[in-house]
């Protein structure tokens, strides 16, 4: 089932991070960073599946090497509260194939940020759990040919980033479109998101029995349209019904996949964070190691210069590591298996609303499928206009007396799905009727 879900952060010197090492981390490599001179190695990781790095026309080519791309990255940054880089968690609709969400992410960054002129570089992880999804990084500055330039400031704007997250809802709907698919995504938040015949008498001859006949034969007729107008409207009914249960089990599956996406990033954020805490208090201890054993008269002053820059850049890390997720490094390890429990225990519920859901929607395709057939019929009869106004009058009567917002855009949506018609779903129609009326169909 499709859901919507795209995160995005900044990665900051402040709270002791680096490009160099979310990169590593993402794209499952080992990567030499240049500025604080240590080497981030996360090849250990297996659930990652594909990665690229997308350029402007106007980058340096050696840019689609990863590690001289970020670490360049760095050496454009000079302040120790840098924002070094923009990241997208995106969730990948699982309606597609690899070959489809690669091309996918492809279109989307390519004209929402790499013809801006930043830089991007992705990873689809898998875990095979039924929760792909891409990491994007992105460069902050305007790059050229000669390297990176000016910070754009137009792309922190709160406009930009609404702009950014609709523009992945959009595209993701053309997509379903294209491949004939009903799902829907919506970057919006859930709460800013309802026969019976008189039988005739023997004519013969009888010119009063010809005209009682007449009369039998009007009623009858108003007798069917009424009942074609009852069906229709009992099938719009039902269909609104079940229109409203599949809704709100689609909301609360999708409550779930984004609490359990939410719940998977902050698990890899803190094992990338803790990871990180780990190497920069190594890092730290062997440079204290080594000045211990320098000799007395040798000149410690770069040394000492190395000690107190890995001495901050371990303070702040810690710091943001505890006011972030409440925790300490060292209760990492507990807490990412606890998130990744409870994320599992989510999948669960959301298997067994997706058991509920699949016959539920099957039987509103039925309806669908019938009102639509009554539809085309009534489209094509000579009662025409009566069958619709009768129709409206049951709709009238069926209506609550104080009509609420939510429950005007239940019925204008549902009347939306009722009305339009698939090719599939008027192919079927088609065969299902006779010669007469499959000619009389083909001609309205």
């Amino acid at each position: 089932m499709a859901d919507y879900h795209l995160h995005v952060q900044m990665i900051k010197r402040s709270t002791g991070r680096s490009a160099v090492a979310a990169i590593a981390y993402r794209a499952s490599e080992k990567i030499y960073n240049e500025h604080d001179g240590r080497w981030h190695d996360y090849t250990r990781k297996k659930d990652v599946v594909y990665t690229e790095i997308m350029l402007p026309e106007n980058a340096p080519n050696e840019y689609a090497e990863r590690s001289t791309l970020w670490n360049e990255v760095e050496k454009s940054e000079k302040r120790s509260d840098s924002q070094t880089a923009r990241e997208f968690d995106i969730a990948l609709p699982v309606e597609f194939s690899r070959e489809e969400q690669i091309a996918l992410t492809r279109e989307y960054l390519q004209k929402n940020f790499v013809d801006k002129g930043m830089c991007a570089d992705f990873a689809i992880h898998d875990k095979l759990d039924g929760n792909p999804h891409s990491h994007v990084m992105l460069t902050t500055r305007h790059v050229t040919k000669s390297g990176f330039g000016n910070k754009n400031r137009d792309w922190n704007k709160v406009e930009q980033l609404e702009e950014w997250r609709e523009n992945w809802a959009n595209i993701c709907n053309e997509k379903f479109k294209a491949k004939g698919l009903d799902e829907r995504i919506d970057h919006r938040t859930l709460q800013a998101q309802g026969i019976d015949r008189e039988p005739t008498i023997h004519e013969g001859r009888d010119p009063k029995a010809k005209a009682e006949n007449l009369e039998i034969k009007r009623r009858n007729a108003d007798r069917t349209l009424e009942k074609h107008a009852e069906y229709m409207h009992e099938l719009r009914e039902m269909h609104l019904i079940l229109n409203r249960e599949t809704k709100a089990l689609r909301a609360q599956t999708i409550a779930l996949r984004r609490e359990m996406q939410a719940m998977r990033t902050t698990a890899e954020n803190i094992d990338e964070r803790a990871e990180h805490i780990r190497n920069t208090k190594s890092r730290l201890d062997e440079l204290k190691a080594e000045r211990e054993n320098m000799g007395f008269f040798t000149n410690k002053k770069d040394i000492d210069s190395l000690i107190q820059k890995h001495e901050r850049s371990y303070e702040q890390a810690t710091s943001y590591f505890a006011r972030e997720y409440n925790i300490s490094p060292e209760q990492a390890t507990a807490e990412i298996k606890r998130l990744e429990q409870k994320a599992t225990d989510k999948q669960r519920i959301v298997a067994e609303l997706q058991n509920k859901l699949d016959p539920i929607k099957s039987q509103q395709d039925e309806f669908l499928l019938e009102y639509q057939k009554q539809k085309l019929l009534a489209d094509i009869s000579h009662d025409k206009q009566k069958i619709y106004n009768r129709l409206s009058e049951l709709e009238k009567q069926s209506q609550p007396q104080k009509q609420s917002a939510q429950y005007i855009i239940s019925q204008t949506e549902n009347q939306r799905i009722l009305d339009s018609i698939s090719k599939e779903n008027f192919t079927r129609i088609l065969q299902d009727l006779d010669p007469e009326k499959q000619k009389a169909l083909l001609k309205v």
